[in-house]
């Protein structure tokens, strides 16, 4: 297996983990003969299925299976070898392009690691204090946010400020197809959000990626394009509108209470 860190920034990583046939192959053969005196194939007699059968029809489920628990006890071995200091746990990442009946198999980890900083306690310095204060509109909007969260999506026929859009980002000579639902509030422009205004479902959107957020990183989750092109990109993006929704907001009840706990449980 070949295992290697691939640096995004001075505090995130991805693992990358290369599975070759010799990792699970000797394995899956030992669970499909394990599993000959108990296939059950139409046509034959219980425990008289020839064995090219069985890995047909069993042999997929196994590798499966087989390759999970390589890539979990390697991922484990790894990051104690490497004594990395993690901020929680590998998340990995979707490979729309990942097929269990390749040989080698890839899988893409996402790390988060704990900065190194040095802390002179013998220097003087001056220490800010700040005092946070929840006011009453801090308040309410926080209130409506989760009412809007656990809401019940409305369908609608026409954008407006408040509401949800789900649809497809397009740019074909970049590679860009992807399907997100935004709101209107995420972008950096409100110029940007009012061309949203008053389209309906199937309409086209056309906006330029460049300061379309504060942060360009936000490219990567809206149109799935890599770390090393999303700073300052400026390309055309075609926006196609699938679906719009507003919300009804949940009441404040004790059931908006008890889901809130569940979820912070």
């Amino acid at each position: 297996m070949d295992i290697k860190r691939v640096a995004i920034d001075a505090v995130n990583e991805v693992i990358v983990m290369t599975v070759s046939p010799m990792d699970y192959k000797g394995q899956v053969q030992k669970r499909i003969n394990e599993k000959m005196p108990l296939a059950t194939v139409k046509g034959f007699r219980k425990g008289q299925v020839p064995k090219d059968l069985v890995a047909k029809q069993y042999g997929k489920g196994i590798k499966i299976e087989e390759v999970n628990k390589v890539v979990e006890l390697a991922l484990t071995r790894y990051i104690q070898s490497e004594r990395l200091n993690l901020l929680g746990t590998p998340l990995p990442k979707v490979n729309e392009n990942f097929s269990w009946d390749a040989d080698d198999l890839v899988f893409e980890y996402e790390i988060g690691l704990a900065p190194e900083f040095e802390l002179n306690l013998e220097a003087e310095n001056d220490i800010v204090k700040y005092v946070i204060s929840a006011d009453d509109k801090l308040i309410e909007d926080q209130v409506v946010r989760i009412q809007k969260q656990f809401g019940k999506p409305i369908p609608q026929t026409v954008v407006e400020e408040n509401y949800d859009i789900t649809g497809t980002f397009v740019n074909d000579e970049n590679g860009i197809n992807t399907k997100s639902t935004i709101s209107l509030s995420i972008f950096n422009d409100k110029k940007v959000a009012d061309k949203f205004i008053g389209k309906k479902v199937g309409d086209v959107v056309t906006i330029n990626t460049k300061g379309l957020f504060e942060d360009d990183h936000q490219l990567m989750d809206l149109l799935k394009v890599g770390h090393d092109v999303v700073h300052g990109l400026d390309i055309d993006v075609d926006f196609t509108i699938e679906s719009i929704n507003g919300t009804e907001l949940a009441e404040l009840n004790q059931e908006l209470f008890d889901r809130l706990l569940v979820k912070a449980m």
